[in-house]
């Protein structure tokens, strides 16, 4: 699974760094005794208190955080790098990607061109919220690929919060291979069918409470407070947005569902990513 994430990642982004993980390709891990001099470069330019946030949670003080921050950290000094991430170019068709792997669950990841994470618009929380309408045990394609013809063993996706635009996902792993056309064919008419109906309100409304108490009800310890928090701190800068962001998602409207899944999960923009024991998987 992660070498076809790797995979469908480079196949999907040409020219933003985003077409590699942090640990960057395998070649890139392989000549690393061969980069040391770089490796002190990279250390001096990111490791720097401007990339740097710490985030305390539990039973404290302000005065006491702030005076161990200052005795610990307060002679850091900050980098004055540079850095210039390239923009992706659109994409324009179709793209393909496969992994040959015998004795392994058939695999099916369609990716999509996606926004940003951004508070001043709604795009990320629609698509967010559409593919809880899309892939839940209550779906229309859950009932179908799943329970009625049991072609799939389990389906799932969405979007994750990135600075820059990046990817929505739908994922599948499959029984047999020889279905992964007619799997693929069930999900863009899924996506399709969001693109030419406005969802129910009631059942929007009711993804929006399960998204919004789900959340509340984990954030139990001071682990999952900081966490839910950093990862917040970490698109945008503020801890507040996370509060925004759930009203954000209070906004998003059937019409708003529609409006999305038109404007970003269309087949010019999808990446498509394969595991199968074939040499090249039979998709149409």
């Amino acid at each position: 699974y992660t070498r076809l994430y790797e995979a469908t990642n480079n196949a999907a982004v040409d020219k933003h760094t985003y077409k590699h993980t942090t640990m960057g390709f395998f070649e890139d891990i392989v000549e690393m005794p061969n980069q040391y001099d770089f490796s002190i470069e990279f250390f001096k330019r990111f490791y720097r208190p401007e990339y740097c946030t710490i985030i305390v949670v539990g039973d404290v003080t302000a005065e006491k955080v702030n005076g161990l921050a200052d005795k610990y950290f307060g002679k850091w000094k900050r980098g004055n790098h540079k850095t210039t991430i390239p923009v992706e170019p659109p994409q324009t068709e179709t793209r393909y990607t496969h992994i040959k792997q015998e004795q392994f669950p058939p695999y099916l990841d369609l990716k999509f061109r996606g926004p940003a994470f951004s508070l001043d618009n709604n795009d990320y929380h629609a698509l967010t919220i559409l593919g809880q309408l899309m892939y839940s045990e209550k779906s229309d394609l859950y009932k179908q690929l799943v329970i009625a013809e049991q072609k799939v063993r389990s389906i799932s996706g969405g979007i994750w919060p990135t600075r820059d635009p990046f990817l929505f996902s739908v994922s599948s792993s499959l029984k047999n291979s020889s279905d992964l056309p007619v799997v693929k064919k069930e999900i863009l008419a899924a996506i399709d069918g969001f693109k030419s109906i406005e969802v129910d309100s009631v059942e929007l409304n009711e993804v929006k409470q399960r998204l919004k108490y789900s959340f509340a009800l984990g954030m139990d310890n001071p682990d999952a407070i900081a966490n839910a928090v950093s990862l917040y701190v970490w698109v945008t800068g503020d801890p507040e947005a996370l509060n925004k962001s759930y009203e954000l998602f209070e906004s998003v409207t059937p019409k708003d569902i529609q409006r999305v899944a038109n404007k970003y999960l269309v087949e010019s923009g999808m990446t498509i990513g394969t595991i199968s024991p074939e040499d090249k998987p039979v998709l149409n």
